[in-house]
Formats: C-alpha cells, sequence, structure tokens
C-alpha cells in the first residue's frame, strides 16, 4: 500500500480517495485554512498548512496534488526533488517555463512520474469510442469535433477559479481533456493550432474567460476542432458531445446520454450499447500500466498551454 499525502482538494480529488483503504493510505494533508476542517473530515489524516512540512514529517510515497492551478507547479518541483512519484488534477501548471521546468525535472529524475488526471480516458462511452475510431469501421478519421459544456456555478467557485490568470483558462482547465481525446481517439497527433477564448457572459468580470475554441491540424492532414463553455443555464449541468467523421462513416456520442451511434457503409445511427467496464486511472497508473502514459500526461498540458499562447497572441503555433 503507497502512503499518499494530499494538497488541496479541488475537483478530481475522489479520483484518489476511492482507492484509499485497498491501494492507498492517506499520511496527511496540506490546505488553506479555510479548507482545515473539511480536509480532517474528508481525509481523516493529520492536516497542515504546507506542502513542505507534508513532505518533511510525513514522508509520503506519492504526492497527490489538487490545490489552486496556479501554484501547482511549485509543489510538483518540490515533491519530484524530494524523491516522490505525483498525481496532479489538471493542469499540471500553467506556463511553458513551467511545462520545461517540470519536464527537465523528470528527465533528471527518470525513475519518478507523473501523472495527470485525464479521466476520461477511463470512462467506458469514451473508449467505446476509441474502439470504433481505432477499427477502422468509419475510415481513416478526416475531423473531430469536441464539445465541453458546462455551467459556470459562479457561488460555488472560489475567487481563483474565476481569473484566469489564476484557473489558466478554459483550455488548460477544461478543454485540456479534448485535445487528449483528439490525440487519444484517432492516433494522430497534432502538429499546430489556432485559437480563440473570451468572455461574452459577464463583460462585467474582466477577469473571467467563459468560452474558447482551438483549430487544431493533425500530422496526417485531418483536422479538429475543441470548442468549451461555461455558459449553460441553471436548466443543465454539462453537455459533453464528440463527432468523429471518417472516410467511410462518422460516430456521434452524446456524453448525457450515454449514447454512442455509428454511421458506416453498412448502415446510419446504429446505437453501440457495449463498453469496456470503467478503469482507475489511478488504479491503472499505480499497476504500471499504459491507459494514461507520462508523455501523455506531458503532452496534454503542452497542448492546453499552446492553445493559450494562440488565442493569446490571435496566431497559429505550431506543436
Amino acid at each position: 500500500m503507497y502512503r499518499v499525502g494530499i494538497v488541496g482538494g479541488e475537483t478530481h480529488i475522489g479520483e484518489v480517495t476511492a482507492l484509499v483503504g485497498s491501494r492507498l493510505q492517506i499520511v496527511a494533508a496540506a490546505v488553506r485554512d479555510d479548507q482545515a476542517e473539511w480536509a480532517s473530515q474528508t481525509f481523516g489524516c493529520p492536516v497542515v498548512c504546507d506542502y513542505r512540512q507534508l513532505l518533511d514529517e510525513f514522508e509520503p510515497d506519492i504526492l497527490s496534488v489538487a490545490n489552486e492551478n496556479d501554484l501547482r507547479a511549485e509543489v510538483i518541483l518540490a515533491a519530484l526533488e524530494a524523491g516522490k512519484d505525483v498525481i496532479c488534477d489538471k493542469p499540471l501548471c500553467l506556463s511553458m517555463d513551467d511545462q520545461e521546468a517540470v519536464e527537465h525535472a523528470l528527465a533528471e529524475n527518470p525513475d519518478r512520474r507523473v501523472l495527470n488526471l485525464l479521466t476520461l480516458r477511463g470512462q467506458p462511452r469514451w473508449m467505446a469510442l476509441r474502439d470504433v475510431v481505432r477499427s477502422g469501421r468509419i475510415g481513416a478519421p478526416a475531423f473531430v469535433h469536441v464539445r465541453m459544456a458546462v455551467r459556470l456555478k459562479r457561488e460555488q467557485r472560489p475567487p481563483w477559479f474565476l481569473d484566469y490568470r489564476r484557473s489558466g483558462g478554459l483550455f488548460l482547465d477544461l478543454l485540456i481533456h479534448g485535445l487528449d481525446q483528439v490525440e487519444w481517439l484517432t492516433g494522430r497527433r497534432i502538429v499546430a493550432v489556432s485559437a480563440n477564448q473570451g468572455n461574452l457572459g459577464d463583460p462585467a468580470a474582466p477577469d473571467l474567460r467563459d468560452h474558447a475554441a482551438v483549430y487544431c491540424e493533425l500530422d496526417d492532414g485531418s483536422a479538429a476542432l475543441c470548442e468549451g463553455q461555461r455558459m449553460l443555464p441553471d436548466t443543465k449541468g454539462s453537455d459533453y458531445r464528440v463527432t468523429v467523421a471518417g472516410t467511410g462513416g462518422y460516430a456521434d456520442f452524446v456524453m448525457a446520454e450515454d449514447r454512442l451511434t455509428v454511421t458506416d457503409r453498412d448502415a446510419a445511427d446504429v446505437q453501440v450499447t457495449e463498453a469496456p467496464d470503467a478503469v482507475s486511472v489511478v488504479a491503472d497508473w499505480l499497476d504500471g500500466g499504459d491507459v494514461i502514459p507520462q508523455e501523455a500526461s506531458l503532452r496534454a498540458n503542452r497542448l492546453a498551454i499552446l492553445a493559450t499562447l494562440a488565442a493569446e497572441h490571435a496566431t497559429r503555433l505550431q506543436v
């Protein structure tokens, strides 16, 4: 059983806590003062306010990083320097300088590992969509459209989340999943990106980013569009959809309806009902599996940073 320390408690921390008692033992948590009582009740472990104290006094094997997005790079680098493996909620970091620092630290410490929680890779219907695309049933993929729409839930968000300078904006906090899915579904590599992001829903909040899109050129001449927004009304929590159009048909996936349909040369709109079993991406990583290879963890974050830079500078960037 691995000893794990937790830093923060945002979003996907449940991927880690689900394995407590079977694969993981939480030895301590480091959180903000306003999270201390919650962390004590949720994790059932000693709570400190500084991740350095956690590393020094409790000696975890793994550090699970889920604090504010703009503070993660510092914690990841400290953990790697201390000889710890890292499980991190997305994104790993927000700037290319920090990205390259993390990549350099891993190159200097090849026995250390980092997992970026790209959790969609372990969900049954996403895996079924990949199986359809990779099987050749719809021919060679020519165009991928990923849509990720969610409610902002402003009243439930901490202030840092509503400031794109601290959250990273939609490419790093949300569409990192979509960029990863483009390559994971098709087996192709993104070679260039053009992007846009902005704020149309609340102009009075200049630091908010509520919509974004990135156009991706792939290495075989195919293309993809990943678009996301946090403007859904209260009547709907989220709306994730994917279309993969190929030379011999297309596949459509609507996550909210758990519905995957395929149109190919034999029939139109055939529903795919079978799917692989769900996979814990954390358990797979602990076992040395390849659901999320380290290269994919790093690459998804790099792609999201490049999309952010492309939007900021209104330019096409090569990967």
